[in-house]
């Protein structure tokens, strides 16, 4: 999928073209939405069932669940109308750029829980020179809307009963309602899983993978469920991640029929614009309330 700095540098102007006074911090929001599971997957991995998170994580990152966390957050805003729709907005156009992209075994789920279907438009890979250009241009739009954007009005404001509740409700749904479909999802065989989890089963199955690790040491491909697939004619790669389609001809050894080797620095990417974007919101709230403390010293005296 796109880092973030091509998110940025795509949906700004595109989110400028239809809401013209979309404050920055939202439209950055907005295109950091989808990906929040995923975040929180690559952090929790260590500490748990690596299955279970994967299944979660694809619930949580549909769309349906991203606009229920898009209207949780406009809550807190004055104008939670205009805040949900740059949310809401900028969550499909991400999803929708993350599907030209190829991604084997992966894809945006725009229609969960009604349907699994992964959509992939299959255009280029992360490593055509488009995103090179589209992360250059994410980094520059936030270096140069900077300036101006930490002096906007956030719209943020203090919810009232209605508006509290029912963001804690939304709230809620978006963490705890996932879990009632992860069954469904395994069943549907999103990213491979059952295929991949059924070990004694697998034998003549065809399967699709994303980004596995090649272990320099081992030959083995390691992919989000197992860490010991043999491969054989497993191209001669030292490091990196590679995305493969083969079928397995025994338990343990896939047969492989395509691969690409994965060399654009798109954690990185992504790294640096999730950085930029949450030193811009604690800048602009650190701002937001500092002019609010000057203004009411200025009242009291």
């Amino acid at each position: 999928m796109p880092n973030t700095l091509v998110h940025i540098g795509i949906q700004t102007p595109l989110t400028r073209l239809g809401l013209k006074k979309s404050p920055l911090q939202w439209i950055i929001l907005g295109c950091i939405i989808p990906d929040l599971p995923w975040i929180v997957q690559r952090i929790l991995t260590p500490f748990t069932d690596p299955l279970a998170l994967r299944l979660y994580s694809v619930t949580q990152a549909s769309l349906a669940y991203c606009l229920l966390l898009a209207l949780a957050l406009s809550m807190l805003t004055r104008n939670s109308r205009q805040v949900f729709l740059i949310l809401a907005g900028n969550s499909l156009l991400h999803l929708l750029i993350d599907a030209t992209q190829n991604k084997w075994g992966n894809g945006a789920n725009l229609l969960v829980p009604f349907s699994w279907y992964s959509t992939n438009f299959d255009l280029f890979w992360p490593e055509h020179f488009s995103n090179y250009i589209f992360s250059g241009a994410g980094l520059l739009v936030l270096l140069f809307l900077w300036p101006k954007a930490i002096n906007d009005d956030l719209l943020l404001e203090k919810p009232g009963i209605t508006k509290a509740l029912l963001a804690v409700t939304l709230i809620l749904l978006y963490f705890a309602s996932p879990i009632l479909l992860t069954t469904s999802a395994y069943n549907a065989d999103v990213h491979y899983s059952n295929t991949l989890n059924n070990k004694q089963t697998r034998t003549g199955k065809y399967v699709e993978i994303d980004r596995a690790r090649v272990n320099p040491d081992t030959r083995f491909l390691e992919c989000y469920i197992d860490k010991e697939l043999r491969v054989t004619n497993l191209p001669v790669i030292h490091s990196g991640t590679i995305s493969i389609r083969g079928r397995f001809t025994d338990p343990k050894t896939l047969e492989l029929q395509e691969y690409h080797i994965h060399n654009f620095p798109r954690s990185f990417a992504s790294y640096v614009g999730l950085l930029l974007s949450l030193l811009l919101w604690l800048q602009s709230l650190i701002r937001k309330n500092t002019a609010t403390i000057h203004t009411g010293s200025s009242n009291e005296q």
